[in-house]
């Protein structure tokens, strides 16, 4: 059975590891968070990824620039097995916070950039 990742946050790290998670036999890409709502998304609409907002104001964003939403990061964590946090260190800290997981999801941190 294939394990269910979250990807938070779409950005130069974040859509490489989502395009490593769609090549792995073993995973499959539960959907990519983020609050942007600009063409690096739009890339990850092209690859038919569900995408999920992070923030309600993201989520208005999104609408308006017609990025069809698959729902919110709450929604997303209760879904997934791994969450893969991919955003810069001063953002993640709201994407766990605010948004507890369910208590079986595993974290990943990506913090490249400080």
């Amino acid at each position: 059975m294939k394990k269910r990742i979250a990807l938070i946050g779409y950005g130069v790290i974040g859509k490489r590891v989502a395009d490593a998670i769609v090549l792995q036999d073993d995973m499959g890409l539960a959907g990519v968070c983020d609050v942007i709502s600009d063409w690096r998304i739009q890339a990850a609409v092209k690859k038919e990824y569900p995408i999920y907002a992070t923030t309600k104001e993201a989520s208005g964003n999104m609408h308006q620039a017609g990025i069809p939403l698959a729902g919110n990061i709450a929604g997303l964590l209760d879904a997934v097995d791994l969450a893969v946090d991919c955003t810069y260190e001063k953002r993640n800290h709201l994407v766990f916070r605010d948004f507890k997981p369910n208590p079986s999801v595993n974290r990943i941190l990506l913090n490249i950039l400080k």
